[in-house]
């Protein structure tokens, strides 16, 4: 009697993965294979299969490798994307999830096959179409806007200024050198001509100028 309220117990378990298995399976049509396994007979374990065109398998097939070392426990219980491959060759990535019951004990497990072999033409367009190279005397970025270096620190500037009321405001000591923080941090400091343009705007000398920057 026992035996019997456990294996009711099981197929029940078993039977929640099937309808999650089945939604799943059909939210990702045609590319997702779903299977559930009833590993109590792993020899004709596969009880619900969905999108079986993947790997061709039917209900009353048994398990693979994988699930005789699940019941071995010789594999975690959630195996997720390990790369895999179908009996037609076609590049799978694939999950595996082992069912247990109230008693921890294995009673199945689900498997995932995800087919790859639509989606290789398009990675392989991807990478031709975004490689690139590099040379050792070209900069890592290009500086397309040179002749407005002025122009965007005086930009940076004003809108310093406007943001911490100094409108109209002789700027002292602490306000440039907060000025120079500002840009120092937003990287204008590195643009080119920066030094000579900044040291202008604020009213100070070169070397003045690098003295707050060591200061920042």
């Amino acid at each position: 009697m026992v035996n019997k309220i456990n294996h009711s117990q099981n197929r029940e378990i078993l039977e929640h993965y099937v309808k999650a298995g089945e939604v799943i399976a059909e939210m990702f049509a045609p590319y997702l294979e779903v299977i559930i396994h009833d590993l109590q007979t792993p020899e004709h374990s596969i009880i619900a299969i969905f999108n079986n065109h993947i790997t061709g398998r039917k209900i009353g097939d048994g398990t693979s490798d994988i699930g005789y070392k699940k019941l071995e426990d010789e594999l975690p219980d959630k195996i997720v994307n390990y790369n895999n491959q179908s009996p037609s060759g076609s590049d799978l990535k694939s999950s595996s999830l082992t069912i247990r019951n109230k008693d921890d004990e294995i009673i199945g497990s689900m498997g995932l096959n995800f087919d790859l072999s639509s989606f290789v033409n398009i990675k392989e367009f991807f990478e031709m179409f975004t490689k690139t190279f590099t040379l050792d005397n070209l900069p890592k970025r290009e500086e397309f806007f040179m002749w407005s270096v002025k122009d965007e620190i005086q930009q940076a500037l004003n809108k310093f200024i406007i943001s911490n009321d100094l409108q109209g405001k002789v700027l002292n000591r602490k306000d440039k050198l907060n000025v120079v923080d500002h840009m120092k941090k937003k990287g204008h400091i590195n643009k080119k001509g920066a030094i000579s343009i900044l040291s202008e705007l604020l009213a100070i000398t070169r070397p003045t100028l690098y003295k707050y920057i060591k200061e920042v």
